[in-house]
């Protein structure tokens, strides 16, 4: 399989079931299952390829995904991010588990971890600080699609604002192949990388989580400037304008969260004192 441009020509065509009599067995299923099947593995090839092209040629890449992008890929590297997280996890050793960043004075390496954490929403954030006992896919996988949805929402409101050529589609297709970095190289650096060395040795697993980080970022800045035709100046606006609109929209969740359990908390009260006094 090569990295290159994605042809446009769509998949096969999955033939409908022709009626037959009653009692009378259906002869077309197995046909239909092995079209099914081919249709499958089409689209599989598709969003791979799709995937190493971003990965090696990023600005023809979210070019072509305008052309050939399409909602199955969301879902599809959305899964694979969550996978990734999960391998992540499973992969890496207890030593560096139990061993966070330290936090209580401002080093390199805190630095560093606030700043990738920060610039990508925390969506691939590489380094996991806790007990995977504690932790869930539900969880994990909250800790990324609620972060995606509500980048896809903001960016898209910012770049309407901006005239941007995008649309919806091709903003969320794109920061989904944004994650392929996290998605390629995240665990196999856990399970080679933690495993083997000591924790004196873990500022090379920092410098490979570093690099996967600002990857990441490289490929949302780039995706913005190609979907939309934009330039450097107005996509880092577009980049900068949509994290602050993001934390907004998280903070407005927050209080309507807030004032909803008050009101009930006070209502319930009231009910309580008028019924039992």
């Amino acid at each position: 399989m090569t990295a290159g441009p994605v042809s446009a020509v769509a998949a096969p065509a999955v033939p409908r079931r022709r009626r037959t009599a009653r009692g009378a067995p259906r002869t077309g299923a197995s046909a239909r299952a092995r079209v099914v099947a081919g249709r499958a593995r089409w689209y599989l090839t598709k969003w791979f390829r799709q995937m190493l092209f971003v990965l090696t040629h990023p600005s023809e890449a979210f070019w072509e995904l305008k052309r050939t992008g399409d909602w199955g890929s969301v879902a599809f590297m959305l899964v694979l991010a969550i996978a990734a997280r999960m391998l992540l996890m499973s992969f890496m050793s207890f030593h560096y588990i139990f061993q966070a960043v330290d936090r209580t004075s401002w080093n390199l390496e805190r630095i560093m971890q606030q700043v990738t954490s920060t610039f990508t929403l925390g969506t691939t954030n590489f380094i996991y600080n806790g007990n995977p006992e504690d932790s869930s896919i539900i969880q994990e996988a909250l800790r990324i699609l609620i972060p995606f949805v509500t980048w896809c929402l903001a960016h898209y409101a910012i770049a309407m604002i901006f005239y941007g050529e995008g649309g919806f589609k091709d903003i969320c297709v794109s920061a989904a192949y944004s994650l392929s970095p996290y998605i390629a190289f995240s665990w196999p650096a856990s399970l080679l990388l933690t495993n083997v060395t000591t924790l004196s040795e873990r500022s090379l697993f920092y410098s490979i989580s570093w690099i996967i980080n600002f990857w990441v970022i490289y490929l949302f800045i780039t995706h913005i400037r190609v979907i939309h035709d934009f330039t450097l100046r107005r996509t880092m606006a577009t980049y900068v304008l949509s994290l602050i609109t993001v934390i907004l929209i998280w903070a407005l969740v927050a209080l309507v969260y807030a004032l909803t359990t008050n009101t009930y908390e006070f209502f319930y009260e009231l009910f309580y004192e008028l019924t039992t006094r």
